[in-house]
Parts: C-alpha cells; structure tokens; sequence
C-alpha cells in the first residue's frame, strides 16, 4: 500500500488516551477477575537459569548456557540483582510497560499506513483486549518482548521505505532532511540481533534470509551501505555466539534442546515400547532416568567450569530439572537420530502430526498448555473473544474437535488477508520493504515451528501476531465493504 504520512496529531493523542484508557479499565477487570502476575515461572520454566546463577554468577552462567540464547536470562540476572525483594512488582510493571509499547508501535506502523479511518485503532484495541496478550503478560516469559522486538524493526523500515525509497536513486537525496542513513540500519538489526540472542527459534538461516531481502529492496538506496554494516555487525555478532557453543559444547546453535523438541511432534500419539530406545522415555525427564543412555564420563571434561548448570540435575528444588545439564548435550542427539530413523521408515505418522501441527498453530493462544491456571477465570471472555471452544471440551478427542474449529477462523482470516495483499502486489508489480519483511517472518516461523513444535505453536504465531495485525490493517482497506465505509 502507498505510505502517507500522518498530519492529525490532535487525533493521534485522542486515540492513544483511548487504548490509555482501555489499557487500565481492562487490567483491572483482569485483576478482579483473579489474573495473577506468575512470578514462580523464574523458578518452574526450563529455559531459565538456577536463580542462584542469575543473582550472584551471571555471567559465568550465560556463558555456560547451551540450552537457551543468553539475553533473556541476562535481563533477568540484572532485574534481580538491582530489584532485590521488589522483583515480583518491576517485572511485573516492565511486561505491563512492554504490552503498552507493543500497542504504542503497532499503532504508530498502522496510522502511517493507513492514516484517516477509524482502522489503526480498532485494530490496536483487538490487540490490546485479546485474552491471550492479558494472559502473556502476566506470565513472566519473554513472549510480548518477542514482538516488542518485532515490532521496532518492522518501525523503523517502515521509516526508512518512506524516506529512503528503495527506487530512489542513491544520490543522497532520497533521505528526509536531517536523516541518518546509519540510525535506520540500527534500529532494525539491533532488535533482530537482540531477538535472535533471546530466541533460538529465529536461527541464523532467518537471519541471513531477512538481511539478504532487505539489501536487495534497498539496493538503490543511499541507505543501502548502513544496512549492510548493520546487516554484517548483526550477523557477526550472532553467529560469534553460535561460535562460542560449537567450541566448547560442539553445538552450532544457540540451543542443544532440537532432539528433545523433535521427539515431542515426531512420537506424538505413536508410543515407543521397546526400552532400549531412549524415545521410550519422554522427551525433557530427568537426568537420572536416562543412566542407561549417557556415559557419565561426560562430568570430567566440563567438571569445575560451572558445576552447578553444567552438572547439578535439579535447579533451585528437586522439583525443578536442570536442562542446562551438560548429560542433555548427547541425550538430545540421540532423540535426533532417532526421530530421523523413524520419519523415514513412518513419514506418513510424521506428515499426519505435522498437519495437526499446522491447526495448532492457528489455535487460540489461551490454548498454551502452561497458561491453564490462569485462562479458566476469564473462559466466557475467551470463549466469546477467540473462540476458543476447548473450554467446552471433555476428553482427548472432543479437545482435537476443539482445537480444529477454534483454528478455523484464524485460517480463514489469514487466507482471505495474504489474498487481498497478494491481489494488491500483483496489480502493483511490487511489494513493500516492510510487507517482505513481515511476510517472510511469518512464514518462516509457521513452517519451522510447525515441522519441529507441537505444544507451543500458537503461542509462537502469537509473538508473531502484531505483525499480521499490521497486514490485516492493509487487507481491510483493500476489501471492497471497508474501502466504502472508510473512504466516505
């Protein structure tokens, strides 16, 4: 779609007093209605350091980390060592200054895109008033930082695409007086590096892919140099870290955990029985239950580096496993090689439960298996807002009835979304900086997450989800009924 720039500032106020608004009215109806800030996840969720660690070793932790890329956990070493007691209240308050950042962004994105109609906010609020971004923030995990990321690089190419034209030509006036080339470059590798350091998701194959189809729309440009600096820095610097676990772990990646994730969508409803494979134990148990499968000589090499995330089997409780545990290194191998023999003597067991996949992506996000404590006290609102219509179901296969038809929906917004944006490229002979970037992330994290992933996938489309809004907002004044009501 064509950029115009905003001039109404005195509506651009009137509409953030309004999400102002809707934001604190609805916070405090989630908190009478018994939502909670889960501040325990520090202790519970496996992709976090012993909190030891992370008050008083932080940096020998995250160096000694092979499970999880290092930044997330930095943010939290840092917060409680500054915060003391008052941990639980600034996280808290940070994830709520993150949801309202999100929607200060996405609001800014869409209002230059699509200035003069009531969209930018109605869409902003469908974000604000989900259940599942009052959920997500609440839950002290870095799902809403994810997309803050998203979101600030996808703000500031969209500066940039308005003012450094990719077809300008690169004479050093196709920038706005005043700009700097460079501090575009910044804000759009910086979150991206930021984003692949917290999330082993967006691996470096993304990365390379987001570089290499940014330097190609902005080939012409006069920002084409500072991109390719930032592109080159952000690559150095993530694949330093990828560097760094191949070294001493022998895993080039920021995770040793693609096994264990595998074996959950791989063995999905097909059990192994025969004992003397390590799939017939669930992927993600205890140390201790795999002694048949790992040679414990692996604790001499590593033995007196970081003994207590390297060797300890439990973090903080006996309650809480230690997937940072070095033993994981070689257990998540096995389950790899495993599930590889396994899709090719049963491709048509793993074709079937990624297509299951698939549907789960598109599934309400209150259908997070570890969001279930909190989503029961506001069912009737979830059940009207996402359609969610687990909360109806009873038994395994009235939960899969349920999960098709609440999937339904979603997919065929996003169908009805990638044709009206698709018809538009195809009229217009070319697609957007920022649409590629959008459309290429989406993509990327819908395939890779629906071909590794089986329990987590809609809250990966939800960290996603402000990106699709931004095209939603796009695909609305293209459809016929809306560009007669919003062009009157």
């Amino acid at each position: 779609m064509k950029i115009v720039l905003p001039v109404d500032r005195q509506s651009y106020w009137k509409e953030v007093s309004i999400i102002l608004a809707a934001f604190v009215l609805s916070r405090i109806l989630s908190i009478l209605f018994g939502i909670q800030f889960q501040f325990d996840t520090l202790y519970r969720y496996w992709q976090f350091l012993n909190t030891e660690t992370l008050k008083n070793d932080l940096l020998r932790g995250l160096w000694f980390d092979h499970s999880q890329p290092p930044f997330f956990n930095l943010v939290l070493g840092v917060v409680l060592k500054i915060s003391g007691n008052f941990a639980p209240v600034v996280f808290n308050f940070l994830l709520l200054c993150i949801s309202l950042i999100n929607c200060s962004v996405l609001l800014a994105i869409l209002r230059r895109l699509i200035p003069q109609s009531y969209v930018p906010l109605g869409v902003v609020l469908l974000y604000l008033l989900s259940p599942g971004l009052i959920i997500f923030e609440s839950e002290l995990f870095y799902t809403t930082f994810i997309s803050m990321l998203l979101l600030t690089s996808a703000y500031f190419i969209l500066q940039l695409q308005s003012r450094a034209p990719a077809s300008a030509a690169p004479d050093g006036k196709d920038l706005s007086k005043g700009a700097r080339p460079w501090k575009y470059a910044m804000g759009i590798f910086l979150p991206i590096t930021i984003l692949c350091l917290t999330r082993s998701m967006y691996h470096l194959v993304w990365l390379v892919a987001v570089s290499v189809c940014l330097l190609f729309v902005f080939k012409k440009s006069i920002a084409f140099k500072s991109l390719l600096t930032g592109s080159l820095l952000s690559l150095l610097l993530v694949s330093g870290w990828y560097v760094k676990n191949y070294v001493i772990f022998g895993e080039f990646s920021t995770s040793s955990w693609l096994g264990m994730n595998l074996s959950r969508l791989v063995y999905h409803d097909h059990e192994v029985t025969d004992s003397s494979k390590i799939t017939s134990i669930s992927a993600f148990s205890a140390v201790s239950t795999y002694r048949n499968f790992i040679d414990t000589q692996y604790r001499k090499k590593y033995a007196g580096l970081d003994d207590r995330d390297l060797l300890w089997e439990y973090k903080d409780t006996l309650y809480n496993r230690n997937f940072n545990n070095i033993a994981y290194l070689d257990i998540s191998k096995q389950y790899l090689a495993d599930c590889k023999t396994y899709i090719k003597q049963h491709p048509g067991y793993y074709i079937s439960n990624v297509f299951q996949s698939f549907l789960t992506f598109f599934a309400p996000a209150t259908r997070y298996p570890l969001a279930e404590l909190e989503v029961p006290k506001i069912k009737y609102y979830d059940m009207v807002y996402s359609l969610n219509f687990a909360h109806l179901a009873k038994g395994k296969e009235q939960r899969r009835i349920a999960l098709m038809a609440s999937a339904f929906p979603k997919i065929l917004i996003y169908l009805c979304v990638f044709y009206l944006l698709g018809m538009d490229f195809y009229r217009r002979k070319k697609i957007s900086p920022l649409n590629l970037f959008i459309i290429c992330t989406i993509c990327y994290v819908f395939f890779t997450s629906s071909l590794v992933e089986h329990y987590e996938n809609m809250r990966f489309r939800y960290e996603i989800e402000p990106l699709f809004l931004v095209l939603l907002g796009q695909a609305l004044m293209l459809a016929k009924p809306f560009k007669t009501i919003f062009n009157r």
